[in-house]
């Protein structure tokens, strides 16, 4: 038996066919927590009108954050092995049967599987977005051979529930605190790139710099950040070359602003803003 959860907040166009695309890869003994937290929107009656007994619904009145919404699934998933994912993806097939092999070694504690990002080609981000995701891959795929993998994708994850019990509050990279406790409570953790989850990147300028501070925020919150800001610079110019000239012009522009969420993150975390504040929803990604 596993238990899949699922943290979701307003997400009314998109959350029936992410619940379908879970369901699709469970078995009959398998359950699939769904936590609601403070929605405002349609996305709790969208829930409801779908009728599978292995569905449990949980609501939360006010919006607590993902790491809530996690400790309510840990707390009453009945399986000793979770997957999470999120209520605006969608998981390929068997994305989650090939994450579970893994855990026939008792050293590992969680198994990330490999986000492919949606964004048409036209777009001003997509040259940017195509590299930072098989950046993020690659790193996570040597990460993983060595044994020093703990940076999760929050997009699609399973682990122990021995292994993570209980998710600390965090404003963003809840995933990558996911993976740090892990490996505190010392454990192992691996990547799967052929468990394919789609996630919907950003369309616009508003809703990238959105996403990207919020990361950059939860980044600036752990005691150890994951990934470095020179660290990206070095390799840059490399990615470049990689781009047909005629879109540099874009790819810089993308930089820029990229930069800047990085700024705008540190500022987050200097003024220690609220959740709501720093969890701003992108609606293109919906």
């Amino acid at each position: 038996m596993i238990t899949a959860g699922i943290p979701t907040y307003n997400e009314e166009r998109v959350i029936t066919k992410t619940i379908r695309s879970v369901l699709e890869q469970l078995g009959k003994k398998d359950e699939l927590i769904v936590v609601a937290s403070g929605c405002t929107d349609n996305t709790i009656p969208e829930i409801k009108k779908i009728k599978d007994k292995r569905i449990r619904l949980f609501i939360e009145e006010e919006r607590e954050g993902k790491s809530s919404a996690l400790n309510l699934i840990i707390k009453h998933a009945k399986a000793d092995i979770i997957v999470q994912t999120d209520g605006d993806v969608e998981l390929e097939k068997d994305a989650i049967k090939k994450l579970l092999p893994h855990f026939k070694d008792k050293n590992i504690g969680a198994v990330s599987g490999q986000p492919v990002p949606i964004i048409p080609r036209s777009n001003m981000f997509y040259d940017w977005t195509m590299m930072s995701y098989r950046k993020a891959s690659k790193l996570r795929e040597q990460e993983s051979k060595e044994g020093t993998l703990w940076h999760l994708s929050g997009y699609l994850i399973a682990f122990r529930k021995q292994a993570l019990q209980r998710v600390p509050f965090a404003k963003g990279a809840v995933d990558a605190w996911m993976g740090k406790i892990i490996h505190d409570n010392g454990y192992q953790m691996k990547y799967e790139p052929n468990a394919i989850v789609y996630v919907k990147a950003p369309l616009t300028v508003s809703d990238f710099i959105k996403q990207k501070a919020r990361v950059r925020a939860g980044f600036y919150m752990l005691p150890k950040p994951p990934r470095k800001v020179q660290k990206e610079i070095f390799w840059l110019p490399k990615e470049m070359l990689k781009i047909p000239m005629e879109r540099w012009p874009e790819f810089i522009f993308a930089g820029i602003i990229y930069a800047y969420s990085w700024v705008k993150g540190w500022y987050l975390v200097k003024t220690n803003a609220s959740l709501q504040k720093i969890w701003k929803v992108p609606t293109s990604t919906k």
